[in-house]
């Protein structure tokens, strides 16, 4: 019986043990791939900057790229994932990332709130080719 007790508290420890080392530390870093380089990924629009991020990957595949729009240098608009609705591969092209992010910016002048995902029909008329 006290061999019973023994083997079953080495064994729950073991399983303690994997638990905490198979967790991720830092999951958003370990899963982004790519890097941006803040400072040759800037572009002003509008009084606004826009900053390219690497976008976080949907289902394990990589997204591209998401940005920050800042005024002020404050952080208006966190888009770290795909803004395109039906389109799963995200945004893989830059140039694509700033007309996306210049289209929020107008729409926000337009009707003063922030979109966060972009229509198929406007991805068509700015000619994205992400979409």
């Amino acid at each position: 019986m006290f061999f019973m007790k023994k083997l079953f508290f080495v064994i729950l420890l073991q399983i303690a043990a994997l638990t905490l080392f198979a967790q991720k530390h830092d999951p958003l870093t370990i899963q982004r791939t790519g890097s941006v380089n803040a400072t040759k990924n800037m572009q002003e629009y509008e009084g606004y900057v826009i900053k390219l991020i690497p976008a976080l990957p949907a289902s394990n595949r990589i997204s591209g790229y998401g940005f920050d729009i800042l005024k002020d240098g404050k952080r208006l608009v966190h888009q770290p994932r795909n803004p395109l609705a039906f389109s799963p591969g995200g945004v893989p092209q830059k140039e694509d990332a700033y007309k996306i992010a210049e289209w929020i910016i107008r729409e926000y002048k337009n009707t003063g709130y922030w979109q966060n995902t972009m229509p198929p029909q406007v991805a068509n008329e700015l000619k994205i080719e992400s979409h």
